[in-house]
């Protein structure tokens, strides 16, 4: 190896290095706000426990001594004294990591970080680097055959994808994503990110291609111009189905159409004439798509950053499409070529999603998997790092203040930031809402006394009166007593009606003063009122109204000075009694005490 072809590999590795950082921005804004945390933290963990991982075993199944073209035997923790072999180690152990933060976006906002980093383990150790050495090593049984993957659309991209699809049908779609037949769209949380993320991801992936050549040589820029056309047809094809669909460019649909172009292009970078790049970008975002849209739609599965589409079903047309566009690179014809890149597709669909399936139903099993549905809703942040973001804690304040209807909480206020100053607003608005509040319920009490209480006499009305017995506080259990001002109209007539109102308020008054406080006492209308007395005995109600009666004829009234009334009383007589047979009877009695000379109690 020359020194200019280690720079290059060198080089390349730190681009590829940055696709780290590039999924990071895509996953975080694509995810809700109470996730962001978490999966930044499963990048960073693909990067950890993936590279160790591929150090102690993955790099030594993978391009270690071939035991029967199925797995390397040799290379396992590499001691760093072969200088070239530490270069190669370098470069594919950033590959390692791709791989399994492509499984990230699958299984995000769900799965328990302590279990993603067994599933990173096992990806980077055995699942990615077997089918690796398949692919890769120069007596892998796939390599072989004459399957060409020059950077790995499959080896790469589709077994991350695969391990995803597997780990997405064992745990299941995110809460509230399918209800009711239909599918509910969760808003990103940075848009920017996402976008920022696609530049770092573009410059990357010519590391990534380009790298993989091992060596600095003229065929690189066929490499580079590849990658770049695949990628910009791939967004152009991303804009084209909105243009048609007359949609509005969605920031993710063009973003994930450019990654589909760039994963597509990765099988074949190196034979590919331009024009077919080209071509090869565009049918990748347009089956990445397609494949969304079914898995989504009509499979109900759950795909957050929609890997399955983009790394998976792209990544197996790129492999595929380099037996339609390309001569074999070992003399195969046409069919050959092309059963065996369908044959590599395939093995590695069933090989890792197999693997997939095992794993992520063993962490079920032992309920190691799936985060508690009271930690989703949380959200990941908290549930996992007891991490928050000030926004989501502003939020959630803000959502349990309309919850419990609490205005008497604050949100808290950060001196001198943006949320800081949205807390305050916020706590202003609480106030003003609070005094609004204050205002609203003595305006319904003064409503509410208007409508159920007499002005005159302050006592209940009618309709305050009947509100009330429509709850029946007694049962069956009371009594009525309707009483009548004796030759009131006369009391009008003489003194006047202003007189005679002040009468009205003095005789409901005296009979106030007399009754229990579970006692319900009404004006009727007119001169006439009303008194429920909880109890049906008759002759009991009869010695209220007799008391009554006498306290009245007794009091001096302003002006007329003797006031006499007459008492009607009445109680339950039958079981099927209703209020309106009690009330009837005791304006009978009324009506007889009238008719025997007034100022008397009438018993029905």
């Amino acid at each position: 190896m020359s020194s200019l072809d280690l720079l290059w590999i060198l080089l390349s590795a730190f681009l590829v290095f940055l696709m780290q950082f590039g999924f990071s921005l895509i996953e975080t804004g694509t995810v809700r706000t109470k996730n962001t945390i978490n999966v930044a933290m499963k990048n960073l963990i693909d990067t950890v426990f993936g590279i160790m991982f591929f150090w102690l075993l993955g790099f030594g199944f993978m391009f270690g001594s071939s035991s029967f073209g199925l797995f390397g035997t040799s290379s396992f923790l590499i001691d760093g004294t072969n200088l070239e072999q530490n270069a190669i180690f370098f470069f594919q152990s950033m590959f390692a990591a791709t791989a399994i933060t492509i499984v990230s976006g699958a299984v995000a906002e769900r799965i328990k970080f302590n279990a993603y980093i067994i599933v990173a383990i096992f990806v980077a150790a055995f699942i990615y680097p077997i089918f690796g050495h398949w692919a890769w090593n120069e007596n892998g049984w796939l390599a072989k055959l004459g399957f060409v993957d020059f950077a790995g659309s499959t080896v790469v991209h589709s077994v991350g994808a695969w391990i995803g699809l597997a780990g997405t049908l064992v745990l299941g779609p995110r809460l509230g994503k399918f209800r009711k037949g239909k599918i509910k769209y969760f808003a990103p949380s940075n848009h920017n990110f996402i976008v920022f993320g696609v530049f770092i991801l573009f410059l990357a992936w010519f590391g990534f291609n380009a790298g993989s050549l091992l060596k600095f040589d003229l065929k690189i820029t066929l490499i580079l111009l590849n990658t770049l056309i695949s990628a910009i047809f791939g967004g152009f094809a991303a804009w084209l189905l909105t243009f048609v669909n007359k949609e509005k460019t969605k920031v993710e649909m063009f973003s994930f159409g450019i990654i589909a172009g760039l994963v597509g292009i990765t099988a074949g970078c190196h034979l590919f004439t331009i024009y077919e790049a080209a071509v090869v970008g565009f049918i990748s975002t347009l089956i990445m798509h397609v494949s969304n849209d079914f898995i989504t739609k009509k499979l109900k599965i759950d795909d957050p950053l929609s890997v399955i589409g983009i790394h998976g079903f792209a990544g197996a047309w790129g492999t595929i499409a380099l037996a339609l566009f390309t001569a074999s690179p070992k003399g195969l014809s046409f069919v050959e070529f092309f059963i065996v890149q369908s044959l590599g597709v395939i093995v590695a669909f069933i090989f890792s999603f197999t693997l997939g399936i095992i794993l992520f139903l063993i962490l079920y099993k032992y309920k190691f998997l799936r985060v508690k549905k009271r930690n989703e809703v949380i959200g990941l942040n908290t549930s996992e790092h007891n991490a928050k973001l000030p926004w989501v804690e502003t939020i959630e304040s803000i959502v349990s203040i309309m919850k419990t209807g609490n205005l008497n909480k604050k949100i808290y206020e950060e001196r001198d930031t943006e949320v800081g100053i949205v807390a305050k607003f916020f706590n202003y608005l609480l106030n003003m809402l609070k005094e609004r509040n204050e205002n609203l319920k003595k305006s319904n009490r003064s409503l509410h006394k208007k409508a159920y209480f007499d002005s005159l006499t302050k006592v209940l009305n009618r309709r305050g009166f009947l509100e009330k017995m429509k709850r029946k506080p007694y049962g069956d259990n009371y009594s009525v007593i309707i009483a009548d001002i004796d030759k009131f109209k006369t009391i009008n007539d003489t003194y006047g009606h202003d007189i005679g109102d002040i009468i009205l308020s003095e005789f409901a008054e005296v009979i106030g003063n007399k009754i229990r406080l579970d006692d319900i006492f009404a004006r009727w209308g007119g001169e006439e009122f009303i008194l429920i007395i909880n109890t049906s005995s008759l002759n009991a109600v009869q010695n209220i109204a007799e008391k009554i009666r006498l306290d009245i004829e007794k009091t001096k009234f302003t002006k007329v000075g003797k006031v006499t009334a007459s008492f009607g009383v009445s109680s339950f007589k039958a079981s099927n009694n209703s209020f309106d047979d009690v009330f009837k009877n005791a304006d009978d009695a009324l009506y007889q005490a009238k008719k025997l000379g007034r100022n008397r109690v009438y018993c029905y």
